[in-house]
């Protein structure tokens, strides 16, 4: 039997892929099921994420359960198309449009057959977390609706965040892109304001595809078998000057058609500029209390990339990573590389008492750490979703995401003098030690 979780922090496989779909311009999700299941995935992930509820269902009743609702999508999805702008509709199925048996595929073939561009996509609950839905649902859309192209020298795809699951996912794909630009090539976003439909179908162009997830490994494979493009795979995003460095160069290798010079200029710049700012930080760590043990609870996407940046470039130690996204066994081996005290566990009791007998001082991780940084005495740095923090343009990824994690690593100190410096003048013969603050939210930093 499968484990039961205590407040998972991510959705079922229908959000994963509602969040992707709503993500792309001209593409347009519509949600198969319950009314209740599209106002879960809203409540999920609405409040510090941007994503409103405002997309289509077919809105099944008892009636529909009882007699079956293939009728009902076929209206919602005639509907759904004269009224909704958009090129490209994947219909999403909940628990109950699966578990009645309705032939979803037929539906969608009749509307393909009137001249629609519409992608069906069996997306239940059971069917695992959103992280799954998500893997699922770009792996359906590229197998499905991108047609095959000629291909456009320099061009790059670029998988990774999951759309408002990620906290971060607009800095992080948008500093990836400025990565892939730097080194003179041209980034091919899917996802946010430079992404979209067009961007989606353009993926069979690419010279090459780069992942930073696994959960995204399964795309650029399929891209792979599909139309031959090459990808790389790294375990998560590379955090700082030397990682981002590093995967930089591992794409200036394989890219066909590239200025070296240029690229290498580009990477040297970056390194120069946080080698810079960790001169002048330097002491500040120090006071601080020079090398910390620290814990984590974060999601694959960002777990390992910022255990090695606090090991190797802050020289702290880990006093527990915990990966939160139970990615496959395959990943694992990438992911804990080079690092100690790995666990894998979806499930917030267990997280949190990883955390708890750790004895770090200093955590990272989401909103839900908080009571077990409160009884380390430890500051919580949040960086991961549930958080209130949008993360527009501050992430943690890449040659920026290290200084900005470095800036909420200082700003501890910084708001802890603050607070102790209110207290008054101590009596004489007596000292004040300062605390850290409980809670420094990225949000709070300059990028």
């Amino acid at each position: 039997m499968a484990a039961h979780l205590t407040r998972p922090r991510v959705g079922c496989a229908l959000h994963g892929a509602l969040y992707a779909a709503s993500a792309i311009d001209g593409v347009t999700p519509l949600v198969h099921a319950t009314p209740g299941c599209g106002v879960q995935a809203a409540l999920w992930r609405g409040v510090g994420c941007g994503l409103g509820s405002g997309w289509p269902t077919s809105n099944l009743s008892e009636k529909h359960v009882v007699f079956g609702g293939a009728s009902r999508l076929r209206e919602q999805i005639k509907n759904t198309r004269s009224v909704v702008a958009g090129e490209l509709t994947v219909v999403l199925t909940g628990c109950p449009a699966e578990m009645i048996g309705d032939d979803v595929d037929a539906m969608a073939q009749e509307a393909r057959d009137a001249g629609g561009d519409v992608v069906d996509l069996a997306t239940a609950g059971f069917r695992g977390s959103a992280y799954r839905g998500f893997a699922a649902f770009l792996q359906a859309v590229l197998e499905k609706s991108v047609p095959a192209a000629p291909r456009r020298a320099g061009l790059v795809n670029i998988f990774g965040p999951l759309p408002h699951q990620d906290g971060s996912w607009l800095a992080e794909i948008e500093e990836l892109s400025r990565l892939i630009a730097g080194i003179g090539l041209t980034p091919n976003p899917i996802f946010g304001p430079f992404g979209g439909l067009g961007s989606l179908r353009a993926a069979a162009q690419a010279e090459l595809s780069v992942t930073v997830s696994p959960w995204t490994a399964a795309a650029v494979r399929t891209l792979d078998d599909r139309f031959g493009i090459p990808w790389i795979e790294s375990a998560g995003l590379p955090v700082g000057a030397a990682a981002t460095a590093a995967w930089l160069e591992t794409i200036v290798a394989a890219a066909v058609d590239i200025d070296e010079p240029v690229a290498t200029a580009f990477i040297d710049h970056e390194r120069r500029r946080e080698a810079y700012y960790l001169d002048r930080v330097l002491e500040p760590l120090y006071r601080q209390g020079g090398p910390r043990a620290f814990a984590l609870a974060l999601p694959s996407l960002h777990a390992a990339g910022l255990a090695r940046f606090l090991v190797q470039t802050l020289g702290w130690s880990p006093a527990a990573i915990v990966i939160t996204d139970n990615p496959d066994n395959d990943s694992r081996v990438a992911l804990q590389n080079g690092l100690t005290a790995v666990h894998y566990t979806e499930d917030d009791d267990e997280i949190a008492g990883l955390i708890g007998a750790s004895g770090a001082d200093i955590v990272f991780g989401s909103a839900l750490e908080q009571i077990a940084a409160n009884r380390l005495e430890a500051p919580l740095i949040e960086c991961a979703a549930p958080t209130s923090r949008l993360g527009l343009t501050t992430g943690f990824g890449g040659f920026r995401g290290g200084l900005a994690m470095l800036e909420a690593i200082l700003s501890a100190a910084d708001t802890n003098a603050a607070s102790v410096a209110d207290l008054g003048k101590p009596a004489a013969g007596t000292s004040v030690q300062p605390r850290w603050p409980q809670r420094i939210r990225l949000s709070e930093t300059a990028s």
